[in-house]
């Protein structure tokens, strides 16, 4: 019986979209993500402005819930 309610709740689990983040939290992701962008040109170069446009971009489209969505990819 054990297994069967474990099996139900991880169906039950998958099935529901994923939660919503509050927007303090996405502004911190946006943060992170734009800091780990500019960190790996080393700082130098870029704009801040576009590696947080990137980032929000990044945060936004893993949060959809309007299903998949085409990964950015990135000019070498």
């Amino acid at each position: 019986m054990a297994k069967q309610v474990k099996s139900e709740a991880k169906v039950s689990a998958s099935s529901s979209p994923a939660p919503r983040v509050s927007a303090e939290e996405r502004q911190r992701m946006i943060a992170e993500a734009a800091y780990f962008r500019a960190q790996q040109r080393g700082f130098a170069g870029g704009d801040s402005l576009d590696d947080w446009l990137a980032a929000e971009r990044q945060i936004d489209q893993a949060s959809s819930s309007a299903g998949p969505q085409k990964k950015e990819t990135r000019a070498a």
